[in-house]
């Protein structure tokens, strides 16, 4: 047997059950910040989208009874894509030394603001100095305790160890991440409670990115024995999920479904970090440079495309390329039909996954109006740009650049 090494895999406290955030939020926050800061009242910096708050009324409990007992609240909501630039705005809002505390209520973006600034409060400069493939300076990794409360099931950032921030434009544009292992969340609250007033597209986009993100990562030649086994469960979680929450998300009878596709986000967010990713996101990262796309709509657009190419490259590869790809794909086809599947061979049940996947992007459009990359702005002077960037990261398999047009082609 060949030597290996496993590295250690590292996944903060959390709080997985409906109602987590009524029961924890208040507690936890006292618990990272327990004594008050130098101004004698203790400060929490509450990062969260536009209308988060408005509907999630038990999130709205925990923060008045924080501030009942003294907490000072200083909010920063965000709409779309942020920048470097942006972020740096909102540190000067902010109080002495950044606060005591950062929480983050919301989806992949929220998240990584939070991340942002909680690890910016212990360092000087701007943000983008400290981006990868950006900036010339690395981050510390000292931070302030900081809490994650996903509200959308999909990049799974509060396990992750990078926060990406973007300015999309086809001149001059970027998408990067400001990284340290040190900034994976001290406490997470997963609660099907919070993701249940969620816009279905919402739901649609960002579970077609977590179900990537576990998808790629078992891919990759860079998983092991071990996060193997963590990535079939979260595949297996998001594959009885994903479906009903496509077709029938705000059903009140879709509560384990919403608690099952929490986690499976979750367990995406650890394989991003331990694996890398593959041509879905080697195609969605240069996107979100360059044009104004959702990171979760690129995702959906492009997932079932990549996975096509990948198996098409590895056929023309042969050998235990071919055999490697198509046996994993296989296993996942097997672990996520919704119907029996019958004993075929693994290279007719590597395209039935290719098609299932072709067919919740189709019915991602249908009920929750996913837009096509092209409805959402993407147009041919992108598509070019984005060719020339594309990356293949931990693609168990290089493409052609026919290949490239071919996925990017599919995708629009």
């Amino acid at each position: 047997m060949a030597p290996s090494v496993l590295s250690p895999i590292h996944l903060p406290q959390i709080a997985h059950h409906p109602g987590a955030a009524q029961t924890y939020l208040a507690s936890w926050v006292q618990e990272l910040a327990p004594a008050p800061g130098e101004q004698g009242q203790r400060e929490l910096v509450l990062v969260t989208g536009g209308t988060t708050l408005e509907r999630l009324p038990s999130v709205a409990g925990g923060l008045e009874l924080l501030q009942e007992l003294g907490w000072r609240i200083t909010e920063v909501r965000i709409s779309g894509e942020p920048s470097a630039e942006w972020v740096d705005e909102q540190r000067r809002r902010l109080p002495l030394g950044g606060g005591d505390v950062v929480v983050a209520i919301g989806g992949g973006s929220v998240l990584d603001v939070g991340k942002t600034l909680a690890a910016m409060a212990c360092e000087e400069g701007p943000t983008k100095a400290y981006l990868e493939g950006v900036g010339d300076r690395s981050p510390s990794g000292k931070r302030l305790p900081w809490l994650a409360v996903p509200t959308t099931m999909g990049t799974g950032s509060e396990a992750t160890h990078n926060a990406v921030l973007g300015r999309p434009a086809l001149e001059g544009g970027y998408k990067k991440s400001l990284r340290h292992p040190a900034f994976v969340a001290d406490r997470v609250i997963l609660d099907a409670h919070l993701t249940r007033t969620l816009p279905r597209r919402v739901v649609a986009s960002a579970g077609m990115d977590a179900f990537a993100q576990l998808l790629e990562s078992y891919l990759a030649p860079t998983s092991t024995p071990l996060l193997d086994r963590w990535l079939l469960y979260g595949l297996e979680l998001a594959g009885g999920a994903l479906p009903e929450l496509l077709r029938r998300h705000g059903d009140d009878d879709l509560e384990a479904e919403r608690h099952d596709m929490a986690l499976a986000a979750t367990l995406s967010g650890v394989a991003l970090t331990y694996t890398g990713l593959g041509a879905v996101h080697g195609v969605i990262g240069p996107l979100g440079s360059l044009a104004p796309i959702g990171h979760g709509d690129a995702a959906a657009n492009v997932l079932a495309p990549a996975m096509e190419s990948t198996l098409a490259a590895a056929r023309a590869a042969g050998g235990d390329t071919e055999s490697f790809v198509e046996s994993r794909m296989a296993r996942i086809a097997r672990l996520i039909a919704e119907d029996e599947v019958p004993p075929v061979r693994e290279a007719d049940q590597a395209d039935a996954l290719v098609a299932t996947l072709y067919r919740w992007r189709e019915e991602a459009r249908e009920y929750a109006g996913l837009p096509g990359l092209a409805a959402a702005g993407v147009s041919a002077n992108h598509v070019e740009a984005v060719l020339s960037k594309v990356s293949e990261r931990r693609n168990p398999v290089s493409l052609t650049a026919e290949q490239w047009r071919a996925l990017v082609e599919k995708a629009l």
